[in-house]
């Protein structure tokens, strides 16, 4: 079952940085309403909730995969308790930054993606072989 998972956020964070590549500010675009609904503390829980089959991994490159869980674990809490802060950086941002500055912030987050999710199926083709 950790493989099915490991496999399947891996594909999802993939999927999802080449998404930001293509259409940054569109990606930009679907943050900002995702984070200003009411159901953005849900993030939090789905974040702590998939971090932790990633801290519990033992397979090849664990010890990478290990700090991107508790990454995910930690920062889960903050989402959960300060909703309004990252709402109101995000509404800051808006009056700050221009539309470059906003397409070189989602490309930073796809390459952080694309990385996480490249590291994760190389993970689990190393140590699920098939």
């Amino acid at each position: 079952m950790l493989e099915l998972y490991m496999i399947l956020f891996g594909l999802y964070q993939i999927l999802a940085g080449f998404i930001e590549l293509v259409i940054p500010l569109r990606a930009y675009s679907f943050w900002k309403k995702w984070i200003f609904t009411k159901f953005f503390p849900v993030h939090g829980i789905l974040l702590i909730a998939g971090g932790f089959p990633l801290i519990i991994f033992k397979g090849s490159l664990h010890g990478i995969i290990f700090w991107i869980g508790i990454f995910m674990v930690l920062s889960g809490p903050f989402l959960l308790i300060y909703p309004e802060k990252i709402r109101d950086a995000f509404n800051n941002i808006e009056n700050d930054f221009k539309t470059r500055d906003l397409r070189i912030m989602v490309y930073a987050d796809s390459v952080i993606r694309l990385a996480a999710g490249t590291i994760i199926i190389i993970a689990c083709i190393k140590t699920f072989p098939v």
